[in-house]
């Protein structure tokens, strides 16, 4: 009778049974592994969807800052130099006027104030 595998007293077969028994067993943790990391990155590829619109969002107010402060600076010189000096009862007024004939019945407009929160 032919034995494949087994030396004189079957330990060979005992040994290889165990190292298959081994490999068996590191496959299985490896596929758990691999299924573990598939999920984490499946979940972050939903958070990146989920933080992909207000990432563009910051991307057009980065875009858009370099007016908005050439803006509060323009608005900080206006405060800076304030409303203009009140002039002498009888002098003749340097105000121009706000409004056009069409708008003469209206409210005259008030005047600006200028005015930070920057």
């Amino acid at each position: 009778m032919l034995r494949l595998g087994r030396g004189r007293d079957g330990t060979e077969f005992d040994k290889s049974q165990s190292e298959i028994a081994a490999l068996q067993e590191q496959l299985l943790t490896s596929e758990a592994t691999i299924h573990s990391l598939q999920a984490a990155v499946h979940q972050r590829d939903k958070l990146i969807r989920q933080l992909q619109p207000r990432a563009e969002l910051l991307q057009d107010i980065c875009r858009q800052r370099p007016p908005l402060v050439g803006l509060l600076a323009a608005l900080a010189e206006a405060e800076r130099l304030g409303p203009l000096p009140a002039s002498d009862p009888g002098a003749p007024s340097l105000l121009l006027a706000n409004n056009t004939e069409e708008e003469g019945d209206r409210d005259h407009l008030q005047p600006a104030v200028f005015g930070t929160t920057v």
